[in-house]
C-alpha cells in the first residue's frame, strides 16, 4: 500500500514539474485550465492531510491560467500550519504582476510569509493559521465572592422600593403651596379697586390746579351733573372736556392714563363730540 501524499504540486500549463519531485509522497498534478485549478486537488483522499501545495505557473501564463478564487477551495487539503508556495517560473526579470497571487493568498484566508527569487523564477510563500494548542485555550473562573463560605452572594438590584429617588425633585412637590414646603407658591389674589387706583396719575386725589390731561373738565362735568341743576333734555350733546396737553386726539399711545378719551380711535381736533353710530345693515 502506497503511503498517503504529503505534498501537492501543481503544474499550470506548460509549466515543467520540479526536479526533485518525490513521487512516493508527492502529489503531481496538472492543469490546463483555468477552471479546473480549483478542482485540481481531490478532497476527499487528502482533506487537511498536505503539510504544502505548490503551485507552478509561467509568467507568461499568470494571468491567463492562474484563478485567485481558486486557492480558497484547495486550502480545505491543507493542514494546519501548511504552506502554499506559487512558483512564478521567469518571473525574477519584472514586469509580472503579482497582485492575483496576493488577493489569492488574502481571499484564502492564508498569511503571506515571504517573496523571494530563486534564480529566473519569483517565489510567494503564504501558510495556513496553526490550531492552537489544547492548553492555551481559556478555562472557565469560577469567582468565589463570599470570602470563603459556600454560600452564594444575592445582590438585589430592586428592594421593591421603585419610588427611590431621593436625590431627584418631584414636580408635584413645586406645585404645592409655599406653606406646606412648595417652592412655586399660587399667585396674589388681584384687587381690581388696587390697580384701578394704582393706574391714575394723580393718585386718587383731586385734579391739580394746573391740571392738562383733561381731568378737572371730567369733574367739572360730574359735579355739575351730581349737584346740580337737572339737565332737560337728554339728547342735548355733553360738554366735551378740552385738551391741555394736546395728545388727546392722537390715540391711546400718545394719551395719559387718566384721559377721558382712553379706549377711543383717534380723532381730529374739534371732533370730540362726534359719536359714531354703527348698527348692523341687516
Amino acid at each position: 500500500m502506497s503511503p498517503a501524499p504529503t505534498t501537492a504540486v501543481i503544474c499550470l500549463g506548460g509549466a515543467p514539474a520540479p526536479a526533485n519531485d518525490n513521487r512516493n509522497t508527492t502529489l503531481s498534478i496538472s492543469v490546463k485550465s483555468k477552471s479546473d485549478l480549483q478542482t485540481a486537488v481531490p478532497v476527499s483522499s487528502t482533506s487537511s492531510s498536505l503539510s504544502s501545495i505548490t503551485i507552478r505557473v509561467n509568467a507568461t501564463e499568470l494571468t491567463d491560467l492562474y484563478d485567485p478564487l481558486a486557492l480558497a477551495s484547495l486550502v480545505s487539503s491543507l493542514a494546519p500550519g501548511g504552506a502554499v508556495r506559487v512558483e512564478i517560473i521567469g518571473g525574477s526579470g519584472g514586469g509580472v504582476d503579482l497582485a492575483p497571487v496576493n488577493d489569492s493568498f488574502v481571499l484564502a484566508g492564508l498569511g503571506s510569509e515571504s517573496e523571494r527569487r530563486d534564480g529566473p523564477d519569483r517565489i510567494l510563500t503564504a501558510r495556513k493559521k496553526a490550531q492552537e494548542p489544547a492548553s492555551n485555550k481559556s478555562a472557565p473562573i469560577k469567582l468565589n465572592l463570599g470570602g470563603g463560605s459556600s454560600s452564594a452572594v444575592k445582590i438585589n438590584l430592586n428592594d421593591g422600593d421603585d419610588d427611590d429617588d431621593d436625590d431627584m425633585v418631584d414636580e408635584d412637590d413645586l406645585l404645592a403651596e409655599e406653606g406646606a414646603g412648595g417652592v412655586l407658591a399660587p399667585p396674589p389674589a388681584v384687587d381690581a379697586a388696587a390697580r384701578a387706583a394704582a393706574a391714575d396719575d394723580c393718585g386718587g386725589r383731586k385734579a391739580c390746579d394746573d391740571c392738562t390731561c383733561g381731568r378737572a373738565e371730567q369733574e367739572a362735568m360730574e359735579r355739575a351733573a351730581g349737584g346740580g341743576a337737572a339737565v332737560a333734555d337728554e339728547n342735548r350733546p355733553k360738554q366735551v372736556p378740552s385738551s391741555s396737553c394736546g395728545n388727546c386726539s392722537k390715540g391711546d399711545a400718545f394719551r395719559c392714563a387718566g384721559c377721558p378719551y382712553l379706549g377711543k380711535p383717534a380723532f381730529k381736533p374739534g371732533e370730540e363730540h362726534l359719536v359714531l353710530d354703527l348698527a348692523d345693515d341687516l
